[in-house]
């Protein structure tokens, strides 16, 4: 078995933290946080194109570090 696993720390400025602090307190879709997974996967897909990597199967794994910060773990198995 051949297994492969990426790691993207990705994180956001305090005015994107505020903006997203209010949005949370009026219950309104964090759209800097989703922007930040949403750049962290396509980092990590990057990398697989990079390294070449033919994934037979994949997970994302997501971890918030601190406030405004995220840790995104992409592993599988190559085909």
């Amino acid at each position: 078995m051949k297994s492969f696993s990426i790691t993207k720390v990705v994180s956001t400025n305090f005015i994107s933290d505020m903006i997203a602090y209010i949005q949370n307190l009026i219950g309104k879709n964090l759209s800097n946080y989703e922007q930040m997974v949403k750049q962290g996967t396509e980092q990590c897909w990057i990398e697989i194109k990079t390294q070449k990597i033919n994934p037979k199967w994949f997970r994302f794994e997501m971890t918030q570090l601190t406030n405004g910060a995220i840790a995104i773990l992409m592993y599988g198995e190559k085909k």
